[in-house]
């Protein structure tokens, strides 16, 4: 049943945990402009709990849900601390900044248990694959607007950027790949199968497939692929899939010609494919030196407005395949409906460049051009006509424009050719790589700051990999880190100290006390205890370490 929170929950005289303060103590706590009560007052109690409605059984039937509010804030909490689960309901219980932002303000008020936070995503992650809304991202949406409000941001420029960010799962070698989605898949096939085929299936259920790869050479790998091939064949054929992910892989993996089972080259296999049947979704891409098996995250924020923050705007995430000109039309659309105004100018690199979207009304600064540049400039004249220079020779030569629109000029290099021509797609780009040419290096300069929002994003990655898998729930950590950079930026913005990037505050406590103890032993060292403190003290910190405290 869904039930709305309190805003604003009732404080009484003796409830309030600055009460028990010093007073320096007591006025940061309380202090508006902090950290943990702009976190409250910008994000916790701004969440439109109404958005979540749907996750929840109408009527009065069933138990009434947790704060929503709470749910959404500790999840954008957990990203911005960069901890784990555990870590997060730690910081719930016993941090007292954390609990402030969450609105957790009495002691004996109790923030939703681990059960619940993770119930609360699953259902989240499950909407969004049933009905393809992702209604973080709506949070997401109107939680910014509220904030570009607030600052009068009116997002006539952005800037965007693009990261690729590696999935949770490990890396298989082809036949581990296939055998470990095999393995994954036949549970639920098993009981369609006949006797003999059953038998046939067995052997290869109980055989380890990394000490296969490990022990074989490649010979045997790809007699053992086509083998399994074979079976993965029958037992579909057998229980007439239509599809699944053992189908799925088996599309993309072998090619079947008269019943007979053939493993593909492995040049033809698309980068697109499976990856690692624990997340299906990721996929491979290799840029320069990275190579990664996960997702593209692309984030777009506001940028050249004078004393106010820069706000992630929007937020994509897709498979690593996918190109960064497909993010740039989305990108604006979604910008211009949090902050709404329109986007006058775009600042991003030269992946983002293409002809449709240098049709887009909004002006696009590109860094560069992709594609090698051509050895002709073209300056257009009066009355349709043009002049095409030859940069390597200095020939400059009257074009001709024909019936289709291209340009015409004798052909430079000789050959069977006596004409050298210039398509109307090819002037159209052949003029903007040359109107960005001649930008100031001043206006170019300002997508470098975006950045510096990436290197934000992925502050708590590891070796460029996230916690999680599957795209939805990067989806959810993609939203969740942006909505902690912008109230980020709107601390510093109001000239405060952000929260910390990392670090737990109760693992501060336990150091004071262990430096206490040490106080306490040398006070009483002339009453002889001193070996009594020693004793205890190594044991309270190794307890500490383990997380018993």
């Amino acid at each position: 049943m869904f039930r709305a929170s309190e805003t604003e929950p009732q404080m009484s005289l003796f409830d309030n945990p600055s009460d028990m303060m010093c007073k320096r103590a007591a006025k940061k706590y309380e202090d508006p402009k902090a950290w943990q009560n702009q976190f409250y007052r910008m994000v916790t109690s701004e969440i439109d709990e109404s958005l979540f409605q749907p996750l929840f059984k109408e009527g009065r039937m069933g138990a009434p849900n947790a704060s929503i509010r709470r749910l959404v804030a500790m999840s954008v909490l957990k990203e911005g601390f960069g901890c784990s689960d555990e870590e997060l309901m730690e910081k719930c219980d016993y941090d007292l900044l954390t609990r402030r932002a969450l609105g957790l303000l009495k002691m004996e008020d109790a923030c939703p248990s681990l059960d619940t936070y993770y119930l609360f995503r699953r259902r989240i992650c499950d909407y969004a694959d049933e009905t393809g809304e992702n209604l973080m991202e709506r949070c997401f949406e109107r939680l910014t607007a509220f904030q570009a409000s607030k600052f009068k941001i009116q997002g006539k420029a952005v800037r965007m950027d693009s990261k690729l960010i590696g999935s949770n799962i490990a890396w298989y070698p082809r036949y581990e790949l296939i055998h470990k989605t095999f393995l994954q898949e036949m549970p639920h096939y098993m009981g369609l199968l006949n006797p003999s085929l059953r038998k046939r299936v067995q052997p290869w259920l109980e055989e380890d497939a990394k000490q296969t790869v490990y022990r074989s050479n490649a010979e045997k790998i790809q007699a053992r692929l086509s083998e399994l091939g074979g079976v993965i064949y029958r037992v579909l054929v057998r229980v007439k899939a239509q599809d699944g992910l053992l189908k799925r892989v088996f599309e993309e993996q072998y090619e079947v010609e008269h019943g007979v089972v053939t493993p593909r080259d492995r040049k033809s296999i698309s980068a697109d494919s499976v990856q690692n049947p624990n997340d299906p979704d990721a996929e491979y891409r290799r840029k320069g030196d990275q190579q990664v098996k996960g997702y593209s995250v692309n984030v777009t924020e506001t940028t050249d407005e004078e004393g106010k923050p820069s706000l992630v705007t929007a937020v994509q995430v897709s498979g690593a395949t996918a190109s960064d000109s497909g993010f740039f039309e989305e990108a604006v659309a979604k910008s211009e409906s949090v902050t709404g105004g329109s986007v006058e100018k775009v600042y991003s690199d030269g992946a983002y460049q293409s002809a449709e979207n240098r049709s887009l009304p909004c002006d696009g600064v590109f860094t560069g051009m992709q594609n090698r540049a051509s050895r002709f400039r073209i300056e257009e004249e009066a009355e349709g006509g043009a002049k095409v220079t030859d940069t390597e020779t200095g020939v400059i030569y009257e074009a001709v424009r024909t019936g289709g629109g291209s340009l015409r000029i004798p052909n430079p290099d000789g050959g069977s050719s006596r004409w050298r021509y210039f398509p109307p797609g090819q002037q159209e780009s052949m003029l903007f790589r040359q109107h960005l040419d001649n930008l100031p290096q001043s206006e170019r300069n300002k997508r470098n700051n975006v950045e510096a929002t990436i290197f934000q994003l992925c502050f708590h990655s590891r070796n460029n990999k996230t916690r999680y898998r599957g795209q939805r729930k990067h989806e959810l950590w993609a939203l969740a880190r942006c909505m902690w950079i912008n109230l980020r930026r709107i601390v510093i913005c109001e000239g405060k100290t952000p929260p910390k990037l990392s670090g737990n505050t109760f693992s501060g406590v336990l150091a004071a006390l262990s430096r206490l103890l040490d106080c306490v032993g040398f006070f009483f060292s002339a009453l002889e205890i001193r070996f009594q403190l020693r004793t205890i003290r190594p044991v309270w910190i190794t307890c500490s370490q383990k997380g018993v405290f």
